[in-house]
């Protein structure tokens, strides 16, 4: 068991559930700034955002649940449906701030293109903590571990400058 109660495989899992849903929510946002400069109606945006993370959420989960069954040969416990729950949900955790971002812009507390890039670059910022929470209690030399942050956190560059680049 970890300091957060989780065996490691599913402290991985959330892990990786986080970054999957901080890509999907960053490359959504992405599109949306690309729509910009056309009539983008905000609330629209925010319904985008909501049925892309939802849609992968949902994906993920019934993935887990479908190869859990799979493995185990039977129907899981109560309790493997909540580690499910909580692995899958950090996708839906990934999306809180920016969609929180995206309403305060469709209700005019900020400009909405500004709401869309500083979602964008939060997810960003996102992305590299959580690489960092996940390296940091290995026995890694710190330079790796700075090495594995820089690169999740260089993969959500990519991202932005493929989905900008056309």
């Amino acid at each position: 068991m970890t300091r957060t109660g989780l065996r490691p495989a599913h402290l991985a899992a959330v892990l990786r559930e986080r970054v999957y849903g901080g890509i999907t929510c960053l490359s959504t946002l992405l599109v949306l700034a690309g729509r910009l400069g056309d009539p983008l109606d905000p609330w629209s945006a925010v319904l985008d955002l909501v049925i892309a993370t939802g849609g992968i959420w949902a994906a993920s989960l019934f993935a887990e649940y479908v190869s859990h069954l799979a493995l185990h040969e039977a129907d899981g416990e109560r309790a493997d449906v909540r580690l499910l729950l909580r692995a899958s949900g950090q996708i839906l955790e990934a999306a809180v701030l920016p969609g929180l971002l995206l309403v305060a812009g469709a209700l005019d507390v900020v400009r909405f293109s500004v709401a869309i890039w500083a979602s964008v670059w939060l997810l960003v910022a996102e992305m590299g903590l959580f690489a960092l929470l996940a390296v940091r209690r290995t026995r890694l030399p710190w330079w790796k571990q700075l090495l594995l942050v820089a690169a999740l956190v260089g993969l959500g560059l990519v991202v932005i400058g493929l989905k900008t680049a056309h």
